[in-house]
């Protein structure tokens, strides 16, 4: 039978503290990283977590100068005095209050842009700051005990999509380890510090802990735990998106989580399932910043001693910390959390209607409340060790320390809504033309629901915000873009660099179409969604299943829009969209169009393009037939780019292909030896070729070296850095292939 005594174990604290450590770090901290830290940011985070814990060694000396049962509210006026000890604690109230409002902001913002869109963000504020408060309510105790529950249930769907979001890592995004010069590298060590500083909490809860020496011990895990999550999410962000696009996303982890192919395809809105993640976390975050807001508040305008043990119910008597059980204590208890309540509420609303505000929070955090939530429990630990000159010259310091830092979901119904299944954007004359392909949510429970019987819509005008827009007010129904397949832009469009910087831009501020969507390029894209009629399923459906049923290169390299978002910021390597075309009535993938280093560069054909992506690492199974007619195929292959030693500039690429000869042979014999130096000469000849005559037409490199460079390029990458033009100019190949052949299929 559990105990209600108010009091919670070492296991309880370290899951509170981890809660409020992992909300606000996983949406914020990755993005401010790639922009100070770039490359680096692991290291910052490293450098950060050992910072975590020595903070957490001066908590742990902190709880053992208070007395049993003691708050820290208290402890704080017996070290300073009352003068000093009450703007103390005035700080601290002033610190939550603002952590809470910009929390409760946090979540009312992620649930309007990624869940709920169509929804108020003021009454999301309201109830979520009502339930806080009611959460409040049952006690320090009922609330540790479900976040204890609820711990692994969330921890491990968010351990399990960073696994599945590991395999689509790219390796050479993480290189060089050191990129960034040491300034930004330290500057992103104190943004890392300033979330594990949250664990100051820690220090409000000595009178709620069972043992009070296990407050260090919990606040340490909690650092590890949250350290090693954000560790591990920044390189799958980084490897996955690039620094330069990650720090232009606002929540690079939930952007991540929309994008995660989960193998069989049983949940497709895991996006929805994560944003829970966020919502415990965060909400805890904002319980605590509450409770500790009016803990303060309630402390600040008590003289006398504020301890846990007090006896309530009298004039002159304390009401104790935390202790709702009592009739005169919970009044007052609840009147406090009541109006913290509504002044984070105050908080968030100014902060979601001004963003000169919510700047200013930013450098009051940064500047004056991370340096303080440090130095005030210190020097008011110093003041209890050393008393007399040693508390006076302490207390001074708290003083002129605080002068010189604070100087510087909707409820529209499923039948009004349409979900594209493909898009179309199209350039015209006059600007662009927007084709959708979607069926009326309300079949979708029908048996022909997957027929090709959708509705077409198309929408002409200057530009593509001014186009979607547009629809709202030709039509009663809603887009939801959550479902889309495929996405196809018309080669004039991919070609006018305004026109697609203005559709990334719009796609991305918005969180219009989902990053993994397919992305292809066609002549005429409107032309190709209008081949929907012949076939037996939906187009957007079809060209999914054509990608997925391709066996010729690895599915996580099927180029997406996230890619294209990616590329166009990082500018950095070659992507080949597919070109879709009519053949027959059906559309088929004709070529690709080659965008390099976020520029688009032209057409490529299908054996360029194939043999592209061999010399990448990036083809799974081949099958051609050699100059002589021999077909064979090409079951196994592996790839391995360097830079190596020597004067000039040249890339090495080893390939090792294991064959597949279609005919009966030895492949010992004379005329194995004769088929596999066909193979070794006609590819070697091919890329050879095709690199040379790429990059001299169309300013393209086949091998996609540079993007490899910070990753083998030593000495080359400090050179070249990001100068693609010269490293362009300099750059030779070299294709060393080594050939197998096989008995049988392998």
């Amino acid at each position: 039978m559990f105990s209600k005594n108010n009091k919670i174990s070492k296991r309880q604290m370290f899951r509170l503290l981890t809660y409020d450590l992992l909300g606000i770090g996983t949406l914020l901290l990755p993005s401010a990283l790639a922009k100070w830290s770039g490359k680096d940011g692991m290291l910052s985070i490293l450098i950060g977590i050992a910072a975590g814990i020595v903070y957490c060694l001066l908590i742990g000396w902190l709880t053992g100068l208070m007395e049993d049962g003691e708050t820290y509210p208290a402890w704080l006026k017996r070290s300073f005095g009352k003068v000093l000890g009450s703007f103390a604690v005035l700080y601290y109230a002033c610190y939550y209050l603002c952590l809470g409002g910009y929390a409760t902001y946090i979540f009312g913002h992620l649930i309007v842009s990624e869940l709920l869109k169509e929804q108020s963000f003021y009454w999301i504020a309201v109830g979520i700051v009502a339930l806080c408060a009611y959460n409040i309510f049952q006690g320090m105790e009922g609330r540790a005990r479900v976040y204890e529950i609820l711990f692994w249930f969330l921890m491990a769907p968010l351990f399990l999509m960073l696994f599945f979001a590991a395999r689509d890592v790219e390796l050479p995004r993480l290189f060089p380890l050191y990129g960034s010069d040491s300034q930004g590298i330290w500057i992103g060590s104190y943004f890392s510090f300033e979330v594990f500083s949250l664990g100051g909490m820690a220090l409000f809860l000595v009178p709620f802990a069972k043992k009070k020496t296990s407050i260090r011990g919990a606040c340490i895990a909690s650092v590890l735990f949250a350290g090693l999550v954000l560790l591990a999410l920044y390189g799958i962000l980084q490897g996955i998106f690039g620094v330069a696009s990650m720090k232009m996303l606002e929540y690079p982890a939930v952007t991540l989580m929309s994008m995660i192919q989960i193998p069989g395809g049983f949940l497709q809105r895991q996006d929805a399932l994560m944003v829970a993640v966020w919502f415990f976390t965060v909400f805890a975050l904002l319980s605590s910043s509450m409770f500790y807001a009016a803990e303060n508040l309630k402390a600040l305008f008590k003289w006398k001693n504020f301890s846990a043990s007090a006896v309530p119910c009298g004039k002159d008597r304390e009401i104790p910390s935390g202790d709702t059980s009592m009739p005169c204590g919970k009044t007052k208890e609840r009147l406090w959390i009541l109006f913290t309540a509504g002044v984070l509420f105050g908080v968030a609303v100014v902060s979601y209607r001004s963003r000169a505000f919510t700047e200013g929070l930013h450098r009051a955090f940064l500047f004056a409340a991370t340096p303080l939530v440090v130095l005030i429990p210190l020097l008011a630990g110093l003041c209890v060790k050393f008393r007399g000159k040693g508390r006076k010259i302490a207390a001074c310091a708290v003083l002129l320390c605080g002068t010189a830092l604070f100087s510087g979901c909707s409820t529209t119904e499923l039948e009004n809504r349409k979900f594209p299944l493909a898009m179309g954007v199209d350039e015209t004359e006059d600007g662009c033309m927007i084709t959708y392909k979607f069926q009326d949510l309300s079949k979708i429970a029908d048996q022909n629901a997957d027929s090709p019987s959708g509705t077409d819509f198309y929408i002409e005008d200057k530009d593509f915000f001014t186009g979607i827009s547009k629809y709202a007010n030709d039509t009663n129904k809603i887009l939801d873009y959550n479902h889309m397949k495929a996405l196809i832009l018309s080669k004039d469009f991919v070609e006018d660099t305004e026109a697609l910087v203005n559709f990334l831009r719009i796609c991305g501020k918005e969180s219009l179409i989902a990053r993994n969507t397919l992305l292809f390029v066609a002549e005429d894209a409107a032309a190709i969604l209008a081949l929907d009629s012949n076939l037996d399923t939906a187009i957007g459906n079809y060209l999914e299943e054509m990608i997925d049923s391709r066996e010729d290169y690895k599915l996580k390299d099927a180029v997406t829009l996230g890619d294209l978002h990616n590329e166009m910021e990082n500018q950095e390597q070659l992507l080949l969209v597919p070109m879709l075309a009519d053949s027959g009535g059906l559309p088929v993938i004709r070529n690709y169009y080659a965008i390099y280093a976020g520029v688009p560069k032209g057409e490529l054909d299908q054996n360029e393009a194939a043999l592209s992506y061999l010399c990448q690492g990036k083809l799974k199974k081949l099958a051609v037939s050699l100059d002589d007619g021999t077909a064979i195929t090409i079951n196994r292959i592996r790839v391995k780019g360097d830079f190596p030693d020597g004067d000039g500039l040249l890339y090495r690429d080893r390939i090792r292909l294991e064959v597949v000869v279609e005919k009966e042979m030895d492949t010992d014999s004379s005329e194995g030896k004769k088929i596999r130096q066909k193979i070794l000469e006609q590819f070697q000849g091919q890329l050879n070729e095709i690199a040379k005559n790429r990059l001299k037409t169309s300013g393209i490199d086949i091998t996609n070296s540079f993007y490899k460079l910070g990753m083998c390029g030593g000495e080359n990458y400090a050179y070249y850095g990001r100068d693609l033009e010269r490293f362009l100019k300099d750059l030779g190949w070299e294709f060393e292939i080594e050939v197998v052949l096989l008995n049988e299929r392998g």
